[in-house]
């Protein structure tokens, strides 16, 4: 059973890092059969990786055909950065009442994604980004809230990368001047200013459709 299970570990650690480095890009027809050979397994954990992935929204099973990588969608990327603001004004609540232990944690994950906004290194800057969320967001001490926001993320990182990779001439990095403001505003204390860098984000995102 543990065996199994690494085995399902493994396929689904290939396919998604193949689909997020633009190895395996939206469009492409995949097979099971052709996986399992290419890794060296039988179609049971590589079929149930491909659930896990397309329990994500990241492939389709077409049936009779083969699994299809998904094109990026704009609109639920935008629709699950929303989420996460969501997330991140009820915490600002939660904070002005009982306060932040985490600023110095929250630091270290800001400064780590301006380096790699700096370096252009998108993978580390987007990782960054989402444990910067992750880290505020965690005041709320709400399992149940964190459970979510792990699924949001890994859909965040995985359409942001995707997106970044089929379009890297366009304009990218745009969550860190944001958490920049974040970070600043809780410097200060300035719970007032916080929420209005959130609403203000949520409605731009609103407008615009797209994010990250």
């Amino acid at each position: 059973m543990k065996e199994s299970g690494s085995l399902i570990d493994t396929a689904y650690a290939y396919l998604r890092n193949q689909i997020i480095h633009g190895e395996i890009m939206p469009g492409t027809m995949l097979s099971e059969n052709d996986l399992a050979l290419q890794l060296g397994m039988s179609r049971t954990p590589v079929r149930i990786a491909i659930s896990r992935l397309e329990s994500a929204g990241i492939v389709q099973s077409l049936k009779k055909r083969g699994v299809l990588v998904k094109e990026v969608s704009y609109q639920e990327s935008a629709e699950l950065a929303e989420i996460m603001l969501a997330m991140q004004l009820y915490a600002s609540t939660i904070i002005e009442q009982e306060g932040f232990r985490e600023l110095a944690q929250l630091r270290g994950h800001y400064e780590q994604q301006l380096e790699a906004t700096q370096n252009g290194d998108y993978i580390t800057y987007i990782q960054a980004a989402m444990d910067f969320g992750y880290c505020l967001i965690s005041s709320v001490r709400s399992k149940s809230m964190l459970q979510s926001l792990e699924t949001v993320q890994s859909k965040i990182q995985l359409i942001a990368i995707m997106n970044f990779r089929m379009t890297p001439l366009e304009p990218h990095f745009s969550a860190t001047p944001l958490n920049g403001s974040i970070l600043e505003a809780l410097e200060k204390k300035d719970y007032g200013e916080l929420r209005n860098v959130l609403l203000s984000t949520s409605a731009r995102i609103r407008q615009n459709r797209s994010f990250y």
